[in-house]
């Protein structure tokens, strides 16, 4: 019969976009046709909505009653701050924290900006944009504030949060619950790329784009979604006990050995200042280098515009190319 090819999976090296560190492409292949938008349709689902994380559920600000009010020697009243705190990205390590516990950040201002950086965490809590500022205060302890921390998936209303806050807090005066976005993702787009145009049988590749607010990396964020799907598949499979595996086979792909690929940065004749900066950088062999981009070139310590320039024209000469940025 003819039978299913076990699918790989690939991240795309040096596929981070300049300014977007948090984004990466994978693929998966070789797919039989359909198997992409399948996949891809229920990856993408589960990582926008169904991938766990952290965030701000409820806020306390000391001498402050209810949302809508002004804060004494504070240039951004209650709705300003909590928008502010909206956009603070916490990540939790959830081999240290107890994903039905909720955590407590707290903060006493000084005068000036106030950053997102200047909470006090827990052990297992950080906080990924350190650097955003969420208040500009006229005086020394203008801002003292708690904030109240959960881990879970999705979204969730103010008013959903009411009610969680009456179930693990209990009824405490003056605490404001706040919209939580708990989602590490930021946003997934996939395509379906046919491999093998014109052959009898069309394999598919999917192409995953996916980007994260930071707090989890992208290849974690599938991990989550693979497992969560897993999961929920076990329950068909128990239904009823099938053999499955002699349906499948591994694909043997026989490359041709390019033997400039594995040549060592010894033999290029590079100069020794380039030659040190790439061993610095633990490239070994021409393969490792071009794997980088041009652009990667650049953030390499000690190599300068002259060593990136002689390097570049080396790789060309040998008929080789960087990976695109």
């Amino acid at each position: 019969m003819e039978k299913f090819l076990e699918p790989s999976f690939k991240k795309i090296i040096n596929k981070d976009v300049v300014g977007v560190p948090n984004k990466q492409e994978f693929h998966i292949e070789k797919l039989d046709r359909g198997f992409g938008n399948t996949l891809g349709v229920a990856l993408r689902r589960t990582l926008i909505s169904s991938v766990p994380g952290a965030a701000a559920f409820a806020i306390e600000v000391k001498g402050v009653s209810h949302e809508f009010q002004a804060i004494d020697n504070v240039k951004e009243d209650m709705v300003q701050l909590i928008l502010n705190i909206k956009e603070v990205i916490i990540e939790a390590d959830d081999i240290i924290i107890n994903p039905d516990e909720v955590y407590e950040l707290t903060l006493k201002s000084i005068k000036g900006k106030v950053k997102a950086g200047s909470f006090i965490v827990p052990a297992g809590i950080s906080i990924t944009n350190t650097d955003i500022v969420i208040a500009d205060t006229l005086k020394d302890g203008a801002l003292d504030i708690k904030l109240y921390v959960a881990f879970s998936k999705g979204y969730k209303t103010f008013q959903e949060n009411r009610s969680f806050v009456k179930e693990v807090i209990g009824d405490k005066k003056n605490l404001i619950a706040i919209d939580s976005n708990y989602s590490p993702v930021k946003n997934v787009n996939y395509t379906v790329e046919i491999v093998n145009p014109g052959e009898s049988r069309v394999f598919e590749r999917l192409v995953l784009d996916v980007e994260t607010k930071g707090n989890m990396k992208p290849e974690e964020a599938i991990a989550y979604a693979g497992a969560i799907l897993r999961v929920h598949y076990t329950v068909f499979e128990e239904m009823e006990e099938v053999n499955v595996g002699e349906y499948f086979k591994e694909e043997v792909i026989e490359e041709p050995v390019n033997s400039q690929l594995t040549q060592t940065i010894d033999s290029m004749n590079l100069s020794v200042r380039s030659e040190n900066a790439l061993k610095l950088a633990d490239i070994k062999t021409v393969e490792e280098l071009i794997e980088r981009s041009v652009f990667d070139l650049g953030e390499i310590k000690n190599l300068g515009e002259k060593s990136k320039t002689e390097i570049i024209q080396i790789i060309q000469n040998m008929g080789l190319s960087f990976k695109s940025e």
